[in-house]
Order: structure tokens, then C-alpha cells, then sequence
């Protein structure tokens, strides 16, 4: 995984873990820490999709010309798409139907995807109005998860 991606992930990871800190230093019932969970699956989940989006896109960009990467940014880096698994999955179809192949096995053999889905799913809840009712410690689990499928996806597409 490049240098900027596993910075992204060493960053939001700092973000998690403050807030987790602040947490359990006894404001469990604060006011705020709804909103500080809220902004950590937002976050997690935005981390995973940057990610995610460029590795794919870097994968692709390696001797296309300057209108083929233009392109591919708009289509891939530009688009709006959640990062679950199966989103991921479907880009690699519609690239190589063996790196999906290989991507699909190593994903099931981590046991993650459930983890990350439930992050992408529990950002889209909160996108559309639902309050978020689980812990950080719950977010933290969910990233995590989240980064080994983007190791996963970086093995994949090297």
C-alpha cells in the first residue's frame, strides 16, 4: 500500500482513537458523543472510500494516456459509490472477472466483509436521518476490518 494511503489510514485511526479517549475519560453521557461517534463512521467510512477508490484508479492509470486518465477519474475517483465489498467487487468485474474472483475468495477467507458493510450501512443511516446507536470501540472494530479489505484489494490489484 502506498506511502499516502497507509498516512490516510495511520490519521483517521489518531482521530478514532482521540475520540475513544475522550469517551471513556467519562463522558460517556455527554451531550456530544453521539455527534463524536456520528462523525467517526463518517470519517472511517469516507477514508475507506478515497482509499479504495484510488487504488483501483492507480491500478488503471499505469501507461494509459492523458484522456484515458482523465476519464477513469471522473468515472472512478469522481463517481458516488459506498465502499462496501460488494462495490468494490463489481469494479474489479467490470475490470477482470479474475481479479473479482481472487478479491471475492480473499475477502471471504478475512471474514471482514460483514464488519465493513455494517460500516458503510451505518454511514448511509446517518446520511439519511437515522441516529447512530453503537460505540466507538464498535466503529473502531468496523474500521479496522475496513483496512484489512483495502490490503486485500491492494494485493489484488499489485
Amino acid at each position: 500500500m502506498n506511502g499516502e494511503f497507509v498516512q490516510m489510514i495511520a490519521d483517521t485511526r489518531g482521530e478514532l482513537d482521540s475520540i475513544r479517549k475522550w469517551i471513556n475519560s467519562g463522558n460517556q453521557f455527554d451531550s456530544k458523543t453521539r455527534y463524536l461517534i456520528s462523525y467517526a463512521v463518517v470519517k472511517a467510512s469516507g477514508t475507506v472510500e478515497v482509499i479504495f477508490k484510488n487504488m483501483i484508479y492507480n491500478y488503471l492509470i499505469v501507461g494509459a494516456n492523458e484522456k484515458a486518465k482523465g476519464y477513469l477519474e471522473k468515472a472512478i475517483i469522481d463517481s458516488s459509490c459506498n465502499p462496501n465489498t460488494g462495490n468494490m467487487s463489481n469494479i474489479l468485474q467490470n475490470i477482470s472477472s479474475e481479479l473479482k474472483a481472487l478479491f471475492d475468495q480473499q475477502v471471504k477467507e478475512s471474514g471482514e466483509k460483514d464488519k465493513l458493510n455494517s460500516l458503510v450501512q451505518l454511514r448511509n443511516d446517518f446520511a439519511h436521518g437515522a441516529s447512530i446507536s453503537v460505540s466507538i470501540d464498535t466503529v473502531i472494530k468496523y474500521f479496522d476490518s475496513a483496512v484489512n479489505i483495502l490490503k486485500i484489494l491492494d494485493n489484488v490489484c499489485t
